[in-house]
C-alpha cells in the first residue's frame, strides 16, 4: 500500500473542503493516509472520529506569524525527515508555503502543490507582489501544481508563476465535486414572491456591500431574500446589520447543516465574490436547478456556466444584475425554463464521485511513476 500525505492549515478545511473524500480515498485501500493540519480541538477532533488516517497536529495558523510560521516549518521537516510517503499534497496559503518548502528539504518525491485560490487575488502594488513571490517560490520547489479550476490555472500560467508543463487540471475542476443524490431539485409551484437565496461567508470579498447595492435598486419588488453564513468581522456585522433595518424582506440565517433545503425553496441563488478559486456552491445551486447570478471572475468562470447554470456578469456591475432580476421576477416562468439545464450539465461535469475518483487516479499514477503530463 502506497503512503499518502495530506498537509493543511486547519482542520476545518479537511472537515469541509474533502467531506467524503477521504473516505472515499480510505475505502479504495490504495493508500495509508496522514493528515497534517493545525486548527481547534473540536475540529481536530471531528477530524480523528472520520477515521480516514493518521492526524498529526501542529500549531499552524492562517494569519501571519514569523515566529510561529518557522516553528512550525521545523517541526514539519523534521517530520518529514524522518517519515517517507510516496506523494505529499499540500494547499490552502499557509500550508502551500511551509508545506512545500518543509517537503522539498526533507527530500520527498513526488510534491504536489493542490492550488484552491489566492487570498491576493484583489490585491494591488507591493503587497500582491509580495504574495506572488510567495506562491512563485512554493510552486517552483513542487513537482506539481494541481489547480482546481481552468481559469485559475490560466492566470497562474499567464503571470509566470509556474511553468505550464507542471501545471494540471483534471476534468472539468474541482476539488469536490457535487452529491447529485442528495442537492436534488424539486417541483415548486409558481407565484407568490420571487426567492433569492445567498449563502457564503458575509465579509466585504464575498460582496457583502455589493447586494446592498443590487437590494436598494429592487426592493420595490416581490421578494423575499434569505443570506445564509458566517459574519467574518466586526465591519461585516454592521453592515448586516444596517442591512436587515432597512430591507424587510431580508432575512439571516447564521448557520446551516442542510444548505440543499434552502437551494431547493429558492427562484435564484446569488453569488458575489470577488475572488474564488472555484465556487462549488454555485454547483450545489445548479444540482437543484437553482440558477446562479455571479461575478466573470477567476474561479466562476468555470462553476457557473453562461446562459446554462446561471449569468456572469462584470465584477461589480451591480446595474445590470439588478435589471436582470427585475426582469426575472416579472418572468418566472420563462426564466426557469431558460435554466432547467442546469441541473443536467453539474451531473456530465462535476459528480462527486468521479471527482474522487479522478483525484486518486492520478495520485496514484503519480506514486507508481505512471503519470503522464500529455
Amino acid at each position: 500500500m502506497k503512503k499518502i500525505c495530506f498537509i493543511i492549515t486547519d482542520a476545518v478545511s479537511f472537515n469541509i473542503l474533502c467531506r467524503g473524500q477521504l473516505e472515499y480515498f480510505k475505502s479504495s485501500k490504495e493508500f495509508d493516509i496522514t493528515l497534517i493540519c493545525g486548527g481547534s480541538k473540536e475540529q481536530i477532533k471531528v477530524l480523528k472520529a472520520r477515521n480516514v488516517g493518521k492526524v498529526i497536529k501542529i500549531p499552524l495558523v492562517r494569519q501571519p506569524s514569523l515566529f510561529n510560521d518557522i516553528k512550525c516549518l521545523l517541526i514539519l521537516w523534521y517530520y518529514l525527515l524522518i517519515n517517507r510517503f510516496d506523494v505529499i499534497v499540500y494547499s490552502t496559503p499557509k500550508a502551500l508555503l511551509i508545506g512545500s518548502l518543509a517537503s522539498f528539504f526533507s527530500f520527498q518525491p513526488n510534491r504536489i502543490a493542490l492550488v484552491r485560490g489566492r487570498v491576493y487575488e484583489n490585491y494591488k502594488g507591493k503587497k500582491r507582489i509580495f504574495f506572488s513571490f510567495l506562491d512563485k517560490i512554493s510552486l517552483a520547489i513542487s513537482d506539481y501544481a494541481l489547480f482546481i479550476s481552468k481559469s485559475l490555472k490560466q492566470v497562474y500560467n499567464e503571470e509566470n508563476l509556474v511553468r505550464e508543463s507542471k501545471s494540471i487540471i483534471l476534468n472539468q475542476g474541482s476539488s469536490n465535486g457535487v452529491d447529485i443524490q442528495k442537492f436534488l431539485p424539486i417541483k415548486a409551484a409558481l407565484g407568490g414572491k420571487f426567492k433569492i437565496l445567498v449563502m457564503g461567508r458575509i465579509c466585504h470579498d464575498k460582496g457583502i456591500y455589493d447586494l446592498d447595492k443590487i437590494l436598494k435598486k429592487v426592493e420595490f419588488l416581490p421578494i423575499e431574500v434569505k443570506l445564509i453564513g458566517k459574519v467574518e468581522d466586526a465591519e461585516s456585522q454592521d453592515q448586516l446589520n444596517n442591512m436587515l433595518k432597512k430591507y424587510k424582506f431580508l432575512e439571516y440565517i447564521p448557520f446551516t447543516t442542510e444548505p440543499v433545503s434552502y437551494f431547493q425553496q429558492a427562484d435564484l441563488h446569488i453569488f458575489l465574490s470577488h475572488r474564488e478559486g472555484f465556487g462549488n456552491v454555485a454547483l450545489e445551486a445548479a444540482s437543484c436547478n437553482v440558477p446562479t447570478f455571479a461575478y466573470d471572475v477567476v474561479g466562476i468562470k468555470d462553476s457557473v456556466k453562461d446562459n446554462i447554470s446561471g449569468i456572469r456578469f462584470k465584477f461589480q456591475d451591480t446595474d445590470s444584475i439588478a435589471m436582470a432580476i427585475y426582469t426575472a421576477v416579472q418572468n418566472p416562468k420563462d426564466f426557469r425554463e431558460k435554466f432547467s439545464k442546469s441541473r443536467d450539465w453539474v451531473v456530465n461535469n462535476f459528480e462527486q464521485k468521479s471527482v474522487w475518483q479522478s483525484y486518486l487516479q492520478l495520485y496514484l499514477d503519480i506514486a507508481e511513476s505512471k503519470f503522464n503530463r500529455d
